[in-house]
């Protein structure tokens, strides 16, 4: 009977003590240390700029690509319009003597071509005389265009035109047999080169083609 106060103050001792552990625990709990904060911002900062790194680093990866399919796809759309105009024509002039034609004259940077005239059905035909159509290719400095002019004789229903062939056309040379003497030339040569910039890297494509007159 003399140990009921000491059992009972224990046991009181111990819920008060249990007591103040809940309550600090409750009251600490809910907020976070300045330390803490710092550290999580600092951990969320390196991973945006990881994250932001790797999207710069695929965005210029696509445009660098984009770029170098762009400037392959020019350079061949101009190799083969030219190569195979080529092909078709009779022979490659000095200059064309009809009215409509402008100043532009046989050169490394110009090739004047003489070709066939067509009918009213479309069709090629043989001209009498030295009537013949004419087709001009040259680079335009201004912008780096691939220009195509076509110069009709006066008895063909071809279409006389100007249109841009290509872009991005950073040089264009021509050479023949006898470069001193362009128009007994049997072949032409056609160095053509693409190029365009990519997030601060130039992007190039060059080819170089020979191509035979049809009656040569």
């Amino acid at each position: 009977m003399k140990t009921l106060p000491t059992t009972r103050f224990a046991s009181e001792a111990r819920r008060a003590n249990y007591q103040l552990l809940t309550t600090n625990w409750r009251t600490r709990r809910p907020g976070l240390a300045l330390v803490e904060l710092i550290a999580g911002l600092g951990i969320g900062g390196i991973a945006l700029v990881m994250i932001a790194a790797i999207y710069i680093a695929h965005f210029r990866l696509f445009s660098n690509q984009n770029t170098s399919i762009e400037v392959s796809s020019q350079n061949k759309i101009a190799i083969d319009e030219i190569t195979n105009q080529i092909r078709e024509s009779q022979a490659v002039v000095a200059t064309c003597a009809l009215a409509l034609c402008p100043l532009d004259s046989t050169s490394d940077t110009v090739v004047i071509l003489q070709i066939w005239p067509i009918d009213s059905a479309g069709e090629l035909f043989q001209p009498a005389g030295s009537d013949y159509d004419f087709i001009i290719y040259k680079r335009d400095s201004s912008d780096n265009t691939l220009v195509k002019k076509i110069i009709p004789g006066t008895g063909s229903f071809r279409q006389a035109s100007e249109k841009i062939i290509a872009t991005n056309i950073s040089n264009l040379l021509f050479s023949y047999d006898d470069d001193a003497n362009p128009t007994s030339t049997s072949q032409v040569m056609v160095n053509l080169t693409t190029s365009a910039n990519s997030g601060g890297k130039t992007i190039t494509s060059t080819q170089t083609t020979k191509t035979v007159l049809r009656n040569k």
